[in-house]
């Protein structure tokens, strides 16, 4: 095998004598980088090399040169950057170099960095988190196509609550009257996707990209594989037609999937079952019809029913193998002192000599990684959009308009409520017994006469004059009669 160390001007006085060049000048080193500092007036003009005598090698270039014993140097190394903790003072930035690169250091910093970053979320506050993610993504901006990526991944936990998408009826999804005598919290996401219950023993995460690199399987499949390389055989997953991850075994879901696309951007956010308590989640999301009514809506998306199980794996080795397939994936490379400052001459050298692909492969890369905790200072516009979220008027307000049905089981009474906007009451229809009927008048003449009513179990009862059946239609609503 010919080692391919000829310089130009080699070429041009060697001589070919069956199979090799036999160079008329021997002088010059092979073992330097090719057009460094031995060319000669006769290689610029014939081969136009001039622009070579200012060659500099890439680190990644010279990582391997130092491997294989060619330790000449032809420029100075740079010192490998270190991407310190959340509470590591950063280096004093020296205005002089233009190759000492600013980390980001407070939460706002890392929002808008241009370059992968992990959030780890330690707060607990369901509505601060999607709070948090919401502050996130838009904060992230938008990379010009080809150049470095700058995606988002989000873990957090929250308390335990109750999680439906953004166009669900929680009359329809949920078993409110158990939601309100556990002292739950419902939430209402701003993204799509089905009713999840949350507590400990889930871990939510969000993937956030631009709109052009958005696919609803390509985050799931990474997620997958990092599952697939701590759980037990028994508990290994694939990703289904529809997105969701479930096991290979016995095709259980263990996460669901939400998505949200909007000016330029997109995430894709799930909740991976992990110890979760099974039996709280099947009462939660259990409604006897019988009791509570049923709910007709042709607006609200629908959960789909799936039989659910546990990864019954560690919180923290979960987001530990997540974020390491993330790196590996989008991360930058960690031999790369400041991928952002590095010059488009540096960059090109590995393409120049062809080793992009072997670099790639083999450099371990890595992305910044930021914790959030009660510490850490968060912006004004993340505790008010905690705070939007919390009102009634998002949680429930914002339902698509439906029909409640009810009927008594044992007065022969059927009630049937419309709700409108805002989650007002537009019309009351009662049948049965004349007493029963009259008992519902009140209701349905400040309905009539315009007064708004927000559909509350506590609201309607108010205004029901039979005990008994005030009780009961306000327990069957949200269990606040």
């Amino acid at each position: 095998m010919i080692q391919l160390s000829l310089r130009a001007g080699q070429l041009l006085r060697g001589q070919y004598f069956g199979g090799g060049f036999s160079l008329l000048s021997t002088s010059r080193s092979t073992h330097n980088v090719p057009f460094q500092d031995d060319l000669t007036p006769l290689d610029d003009d014939l081969f136009n090399l001039q622009d070579f005598q200012e060659y500099k090698e890439a680190p990644d270039v010279l990582a391997l040169r130092k491997k294989y014993g060619a330790e000449e140097q032809m420029i100075p190394k740079k010192q490998k950057t270190h991407i310190p903790q959340n509470s590591e003072e950063l280096p004093e930035h020296n205005a002089s170099s233009d190759q000492q690169r600013l980390l980001p250091k407070t939460f706002q910093e890392h929002c808008e960095a241009k370059e992968p970053v992990v959030f780890i979320s330690r707060l607990l506050n369901p509505y601060l988190n999607l709070a948090l993610e919401d502050y996130i993504y838009h904060a992230m901006g938008i990379p010009a196509k080809g150049s470095q990526n700058w995606n988002r991944l989000l873990f957090y936990v929250n308390s335990p609550c109750v999680v439906i998408g953004k166009n669900q009826n929680p009359w329809k999804e949920v078993n409110l009257p158990l939601l309100t005598n556990l002292r739950l919290p419902l939430v209402r996401r701003r993204s799509g996707g089905g009713t999840v219950v949350h507590d400990n023993g889930n871990v939510n995460y969000s993937f956030m990209t631009t709109r052009d690199n958005f696919d609803r399987f390509t985050f799931a499949n990474l997620v997958k594989n990092a599952v697939n390389s701590l759980a037990k055989p028994s508990k290994h997953v694939m990703v289904n037609d529809r997105g969701d991850i479930v096991t290979k075994s016995d095709n259980k879901k263990v996460s669901g999937s939400a998505y949200k696309i909007s000016r330029g951007k997109s995430y894709h956010h799930g909740t991976m079952l992990l110890n979760l308590k099974l039996d709280v989640l099947r009462e939660l999301l259990h409604r006897d019809e019988s009791k509570l009514g049923s709910v007709h809506s042709l607006a609200a998306i629908s959960s789909v029913k799936s039989l659910v199980t546990n990864l019954e794996l560690e919180l923290t080795n979960f987001i530990d193998a997540v974020t390491a397939m993330f790196q590996d994936l989008y991360g930058i490379l960690k031999d790369q002192d400041d991928a952002a400052v590095e010059s488009e001459e540096d960059l090109n050298q590995t393409e120049l000599l062809g080793l992009s692909d072997f670099v790639s492969a083999f450099t371990p890369k890595s992305s910044l990684v930021f914790e959030i905790d009660e510490d850490v200072k968060l912006p004004d516009d993340i505790h008010k959009t905690k705070d939007e979220l919390m009102q009634w008027e998002w949680r429930f307000g914002s339902t698509p308009k439906f029909l409640h049905h009810f009927v008594h089981p044992s007065r022969e009474v059927k009630v049937e409520i419309e709700v409108g906007a805002k989650a007002a009451i537009t019309k009351v229809e009662v049948e049965g017994p004349s007493k029963a009927v009259e008992s519902f008048q009140f209701l349905k003449e400040a309905v009539e006469k315009g007064r708004t009513v927000l559909y509350t179990g506590s609201n309607v009862a108010g205004y029901v004059l039979d005990d008994e059946l005030s009780e009961w239609i306000g327990e069957a609503i949200d269990g606040t009669s």
